[in-house]
């Protein structure tokens, strides 16, 4: 049966004792107890009473329903507590025996070998006989006596064991023996207050009065029985006379003092006061003496009066037997030594009071906010204090100082009675002396805790000034990239400090605390407290080494400016990459690092994935790499690092820093992405720094030059030739700007029907952020351009004063521009082209208006005048030069007599010539076409009639044809082709007009052939005639030969027979409806109308009433259009201003359609709104070259089910919305947003429209139900 052993009498097994509080050993190897004091008699144990009970658990007692088990009265309690299990107890002996064992063994090895085994005389020395020299029997002797000791043990174990067989009865004999012990206890304390009353009732009763021997003395005046001693009485001192006794008392001291031992007086008692009688000499900081003289003879002693402490904390008054002591070994000494020895003993006595005061001061803060880190030892008259105890190894060095008396003797010196013994202070720190600082004791003030505050402070210093030394060497603070202090505050070690600059605003203090000796570090953060364990974490035989503390210092900087970076970061976009994009060797072969360092990534959503932000810290410094990755085979490797050339000095990481960031990072991207397309089509540059002021000054942006003839020959080289005569070869460019992200709207994708789409989106969203470029090109003449004045285009500006174009040019961040600037750069040209081209023509041309689409100049068929004011007669034709698209277009009016020629033009404007010809055939063929049309006008009322008609064909620019087609009585019909063809004569150009057939006779001699020749012949006509055809100048007469030719052939045509059966047209349609009529003829076949219906489901959450009410809400209808810039609303027509509220009005106004039922509810602050409401729009429109704002009148009607929205734009574009809100299927609850469209516009511009809406109806229906699913999840169920 197990037996259970109490352990300590009255004290629990699970209650820790004290014994082992304080188990390092002090400086003399004595055990610390714990008051504080080294008990150097040894330790003095008790061995508690054992018992034996019943039971597995021992220390649980039994259930109160089972039966007690030893039958005891209830009177008896039964003892169960501090009952451990006898295998507990075993097991520990044993583990304690084996322990012994080894120690005993290492003990016995380090213990000295014999002589003659040392000399190596042992080789052949006799086995059988014992070896009994003095080291072998000491190691016998020891090891008997270990073996002996723990027999003693084991022989305990065995009773022990023994008495668990009687497990029963022992359990009954202790509960008696307890309640034997508990009632004598009782017993003893009823008698024991039984005595205390009767001793105090002694003092409760008052003695009976003697009335005998008062009634005697009162009567007779004395008693005989009391007792006569016969003294003489002194006649006693009046006042006066004891102050004469003092002051002739006080003469004799002064007159000794100053005379007879003025030698003899020690230097320490030069200070004193005689007074009542005494003198009083004075030590200052350690105690005050009061003497007298008992005889006029100076070779008598002084005699000691009084004593008193002259230093704080100290007893006011001394103890009688203190006085009793110093009042016989004083006045023994002043007789033997005199004042000197009297000195030199209360000069000891102090001193040794002083050490007994702080060992007393040391022992209270031990036991108050100091415990557990002091251990005090009194060294006789000396004593030491440990500090720190609880931060310092088991068995590492100790900080300590020790206290003591020293001589101040020097054997250097000759002996002297000035030099005395004074209080000295030993400072060990880590087990080395320090003596290099003094620590002066304040004689006045004893004060244990200030002497360790100072020897302490001295230690922190230390520490502190250790971190210093060991981080003043890294680079980072050597070249002041971060701060680095330390703050000694001298008398309060606690606000000592190290300051070490973690970011812009944050700083990290060191700290150490005076009392435990820990590394504090504040201000509390993240981290901050694995950091502190960190720092004071040491193995039990050493501390952390200081290269391992700075180590962790500079790694919780890394962490913690990691930790920075991803929370301010992620507000403005920057995220960080864990884990790291690319392995921690290929980081390495960029950085070449000489110590140890941390990497942060950094990526920036909006910026191409494949570009990061790599921060690389370490003691040399913080250093930022702009870093392109390329990935192979899953194996990622840098293909570009370039530095970037933050501030030295530790950033600060705000939103400044961030936005600077992305923009210097932006610009990075861009220019290396520029500067390799340019590499790649060997294009020569240059960079040059330059200063921006929306970043720092140490972040420079370079600008690159590069020639305007290599960018524009890259695809047309024949553009590159005459650069020299409007711009000078040079183009700079830099970055202006980064756009910002397109805000995308919050909630499910529901617009997006397939995957591919929403992988779309994603993308779109990644890639959102464009750099902005500005290229600027110098032209050679800024008069020249003189009309374009200021903002050309939205991102196009022209300064006339410094002759400067500049372009803004937007492109996805990384990518090239060259394609774009050199597409606005030909454009350029082509302007400069067109404008020298104006300026230079001899003709009568001038500009009108001028931008880079477009040039608009008018024209005659006159030569320039000389005076350029004058005015010139006759109509001025307008044409403008298209110039956006890759090949330039002429535009001209429908009415202009050149409109026909219009395609022969634009190939000689698109061809090498470019427009430098155009000027000149405008006003030369001006006449001849004029003439031409002015014919074709002639035949309308006779084309057709017996298949009598005229055809006028433009061969070329210089080259025109007339086909007539003639009736004839013999023949079916008659041809005649006229050739008027631009040629040189002497230089001179001119018109030949003449007459050429198809087929081998080109010169039939008929009936026409006699009628040209008698009009070519004729006097009154200013030509040259050239046989068969004629000339005419250019600049006069070839409009009215060919007008009269034509009089003359069309009077052929009147006179013949055929024709003049025919009837004739009752009344002449004048000039201006047919041309009316043509033109409607020609633009009813151009015009062309497309339907369309696109849909979304609704989440089934949303109600259909809201939907509609959201369709009703015109100003965020508007606002769904990704293209809007602004909106505003127009007045009411005049049809509808009387009533808008008129359904029948607006169905009459604005020609609604039938089948739309507007809605009349709608309220306004003034009354019913109107039925149709009317706004201006503005919207972005972007073209492959530039961006232009289109102005459309919108108008919205509301119905039942939703909107109804018509939108008139230019080009004649008018659209047709009607937006529903369905039930997909009847009845099936399932709602849709259906947008029913109808396109009517021109067959050319029908693909541009359709597309804007195939485009942007997704988007615009994800925005409407975005909106209603987020309205219906913050409305409140009802």
């Amino acid at each position: 049966m197990p037996g259970v052993v109490m352990m300590e009498s009255g004290a629990s097994h699970f209650q820790s004792t004290n014994h082992d509080r304080n188990n390092g050993l002090l400086t003399n190897g004595a055990q610390d107890p714990p008051d504080g004091f080294v008990n150097t008699a040894g330790d003095q144990g008790a061995i508690g009473m054992s018992a034996i009970g019943m039971g597995a658990g021992g220390s649980q007692s039994p259930a109160p329903l089972i039966p007690r088990m030893n039958d005891l009265p209830d009177e008896i309690q039964h003892i169960t507590q501090g009952f451990v299990p006898v295998s507990h107890l075993l097991s520990r002996l044993a583990q304690q025996t084996h322990n012994q064992l080894e120690d005993e063994i290492m003990a016995l090895a380090k213990m000295p070998m014999p002589s003659s085994a040392m000399n190596g005389n042992t080789v052949n020395a006799d086995l059988s006989l014992d070896d009994n020299s003095i080291e072998n029997l000491n190691k016998k002797v020891r090891l008997l006596n270990f073996v002996q000791e723990r027999h003693e043990e084991w022989v305990k174990a065995l009773v022990i064991a023994n008495w668990s067989r009687k497990a029963e009865p022992v359990s009954k004999l202790i509960d008696l023996m307890h309640h034997i012990n508990k009632t004598r206890t009782i017993y003893q304390a009823s008698l024991d207050y039984m005595i205390a009353i009767r001793r105090d009732n002694t003092w409760y009763r008052t003695p009976n009065p003697d009335l005998r021997t008062a009634l005697h003395v009162l009567s007779t005046g004395q008693a005989p029985w009391m007792p006569e001693l016969n003294y003489i009485q002194p006649p006693p001192m009046t006042p006066k006379e004891q102050m004469q006794w003092i002051e002739n008392l006080n003469t004799l001291l002064s007159i000794r003092l100053n005379l007879e031992d003025h030698e003899n007086i020690p230097e320490q008692f030069q200070d004193f006061e005689i007074h009542s009688g005494r003198v009083t000499f004075k030590v200052s900081g350690e105690f005050e003496v009061d003497v007298t003289i008992a005889d006029e003879d100076p070779e008598k002693q002084y005699w000691f009066i009084d004593f008193r402490f002259a230093f704080e904390p100290a007893p006011s008054e001394l103890s009688d037997h203190l006085r009793q002591f110093l009042e016989l070994k004083v006045n023994e000494i002043l007789q033997k030594d005199g004042l000197l020895g009297c000195y030199k003993f209360l000069h000891e006595f102090v001193l040794t009071h002083k050490i007994t005061e702080y060992l007393r001061q040391a022992v209270d803060l031990n036991k108050g906010r100091w415990a557990g880190m002091l251990q005090v030892e009194r060294l006789k008259r000396a004593m030491a204090i440990h500090y720190w105890s609880g931060r310092q190894p088991l068995d590492g060095p100790r900080s300590y100082v020790i206290m003591g008396v020293s001589s101040g003797k020097n054997s250097s010196l000759v002996p002297s009675q000035s030099i005395r013994s004074r209080l000295s202070l030993r400072w060990f720190r880590d087990g080395i002396e320090v003596k290099d600082v003094q620590f002066p004791l304040d004689g006045k003030i004893i004060s244990a805790e200030a002497l360790l505050n100072q020897v302490i402070g001295k230690h922190i210093e230390h520490i502190l000034r250790a971190f210093y030394d060991k981080m003043q060497s890294q680079e980072r603070f050597r070249k002041r990239e971060a701060t680095l202090e330390v703050n000694i505050v001298d008398g309060n070690p606690e606000e000592s400090a190290l300051m070490m600059q973690l970011s812009h605003e944050q700083c990290l203090s060191i700290k150490v605390a005076p009392i435990t000796g820990a590394l504090l570090a504040t201000p509390q953060s993240r981290g901050i407290f694995d950091l502190q364990t960190q720092l004071n974490k040491g193995t039990k035989e050493t501390k952390r080494a200081i290269t391992d503390q700075v180590e962790l210092l500079e790694r919780f900087r890394c962490y913690f400016m990691e930790d920075e970076l991803s929370r301010r970061g992620k507000s403005r976009g920057w995220s960080v990459c864990n884990p790291h994009p690319v392995k921690h060797e290929v980081a390495k072969q960029i950085l070449q690092p000489k110590e140890s360092y941390h990497l942060v990534w950094l990526k920036r959503r909006g910026l191409p994935d494949n570009w990061y932000i790599m921060a690389s810290q370490s003691p040399g410094g913080d250093r930022w790499w702009l870093i392109e990755l390329a990935n192979h085979s899953g194996n990622a490797r840098i293909t570009t690092h370039a530095r970037l050339p933050l501030s030295q000095s530790t950033p600060r990481y705000s939103d400044k820093f961030f936005a600077e960031l992305t923009f210097f990072s932006s610009a990075m991207m861009s220019q290396i992405g520029i500067l390799g397309a340019m590499h790649k089509e060997r294009i020569k540059y240059g960079v040059q720094d330059r200063i921006d002021p929306m970043i720092p000054p140490n972040m420079k942006v370079p600008t690159i030059h590069v020639r305007l003839s290599e960018i524009l020959s890259r695809h047309h080289p024949h553009v590159s030739k005459n650069i020299s005569s409007w711009a000078f070869d040079f183009v700079e460019i830099s970055l202006k700007n980064i756009e910002r992200p397109i805000p995308q709207a919050s909630g499910p994708n529901i617009g997006l029907q397939s995957d591919e789409d929403r992988s779309a989106l994603s993308t779109l969203e990644q890639r959102r952020y464009n750099i902005v470029v500005d290229a600027r090109v110098k032209v050679a003449d800024p008069s020249r351009f003189g009309p374009l004045r200021g903002n050309v285009e939205r991102d196009v500006a022209f300064n006339e004063r410094l002759g400067v174009f500049a372009f803004v040019i937007e492109a996805e961040v990384g990518g090239s521009i060259l394609d774009t600037l050199a597409h606005r750069l030909q454009a350029l040209s082509r302007l400069a082209g067109s404008i020298d081209a104006i300026r230079q023509s001899r003709r009568d041309i001038q500009c009108e208006e001028i931008t880079l689409n477009n040039v608009k100049f008018s024209y005659t068929d006159q030569v320039r005048p000389a005076n350029l004011g004058g005015h010139q007669s006759g109509h001025r034709w307008t044409a403008s030069l298209d110039l956006q698209t890759d090949n330039m277009k002429l535009i001209l009016d429908p009415e202009n007599p050149q409109f026909r020629a219009a395609d022969q033009f634009n190939r000689l404007i698109n061809s090498k010539e470019g427009f430098k010809g155009v000027p000149w055939f405008l006003s030369i063929t001006l006449p001849v076409q004029r003439a031409l049309s002015s014919v074709e006008r002639a035949w309308e009322p006779v084309n057709g009639i017996n298949q009598c008609r005229v055809n006028v064909s433009v061969v070329s620019l210089d080259c025109y044809t007339v086909q007539y087609t003639l009736p004839s009585a013999s023949h079916p019909s008659r041809r005649l082709t006229l050739h008027i063809k631009l040629q040189s004569h002497n230089s001179i150009p001119e018109w030949r007009i003449y007459r050429e057939e198809l087929g081998s006779n080109k010169q039939p001699d008929d009936e026409i052939q006699k009628v040209l020749h008698k009009l070519w012949t004729s006097e009154k006509r200013v030509l040259r005639r050239l046989g068969v055809s004629v000339a005419v100048d250019v600049t006069n007469g070839a409009e009215a030969i060919i007008k009269s030719t034509d009089e003359a052939i069309r009077a052929l045509v009147v006179k013949s027979p055929s024709v003049s059966k025919q009837p004739q047209p009752k009344v002449a349609v004048s000039k201006n409806i047919i041309e009316e009529r043509s033109w409607a003829v020609k633009m009813s076949f151009l015009s062309s109308t497309s339907t369309t219906v696109n849909s979304s489901p609704i989440p089934p959450s949303v109600r259909k009433e809201d939907a509609v009410a959201l369709l009703h809400d015109h100003e965020f209808f508007l606002l769904c259009d990704p293209h809007h810039l602004s909106h505003k609303t127009l007045p009411q027509p005049a049809e509808t201003e009387a009533d808008p509220a008129s359904v029948d009005a607006a169905r009459k106004a604005f020609k609604l359609p039938e089948g739309l039922e507007p809605l009349v509810s709608t309220k306004t602050n003034e009354g019913p709104g109107p039925v149709v409401k009317v706004y201006e729009v503005v919207d972005n429109l972007p073209n492959p070259v530039w961006s232009s704002h289109v102005v459309s009148r919108e108008e919205f009607v509301d119905h039942d089910e939703g909107t109804w929205v018509r939108i008139r734009s230019p080009l004649g574009v008018v659209m047709e919305t009607r937006w529903s809100i369905r039930e997909k299927n009847e009845g099936g609850g399932v709602l849709e947003l259906v947008e029913d469209i109808v396109i009517n516009c021109s067959r050319l511009v029908m693909g541009i429209v359709k597309g804007q809406v195939d485009n942007n109806w997704k988007g615009i229906h994800k925005k409407l139900i975005d909106k209603l699913v987020k309205d219906t999840e913050t409305t409140p169920a009802e």
